[in-house]
């Protein structure tokens, strides 16, 4: 993948969630800041969302080893978290970031039992599905 990639090996972005796929809206166009760092050389590396409207979240992204393209999803327990004085659960994270045209895209699972999902605009289901995605990593 290095010899096709036109993004860096690091950095950082926002990303608004404008799509609710699957429940109900949890967050209105959430402007969510990620960052990522990526050894295109070893194709080994990480990303968080580090923010939700300027409340800090910190949640590390695992890379998924998709082929094609960068992508990320977080690894952890349902867990609440104080967003622009809201009490939401965040239940899984996911980040999609094309190393050829450098397009990101992103879904947050909301709620306990992840029963909400809102993505960016561009995310394609035809891509991946993202309600298989999550699932497959559901916690139990």
């Amino acid at each position: 993948m290095s010899n096709l990639t036109h993004i860096p090996s690091k950095g950082t972005f926002n990303i608004v969630l404008t799509k609710t796929i699957s429940g109900n809206t949890v967050l209105k166009d959430p402007t969510c800041t990620f960052s990522y760092t990526w050894n295109f050389e070893t194709n080994e590396g990480q990303a968080s969302l580090d923010q939700i409207d300027n409340s800090k979240l910190d949640i590390t992204l695992y890379p998924e080893g998709l082929s094609g393209t960068l992508a990320f999803m977080s690894n952890m327990e349902p867990t609440s978290y104080q967003v622009n004085g809201q009490n939401v659960y965040i239940y899984r994270v996911i980040l999609m970031i094309d190393p050829n045209t450098g397009e990101h895209k992103a879904g947050i699972m909301f709620n306990q039992d992840g029963s909400t999902i809102e993505t960016s605009t561009n995310w394609s289901e035809e891509l991946v599905d993202i309600n298989s995605l999550f699932k497959k990593y559901s916690v139990s």
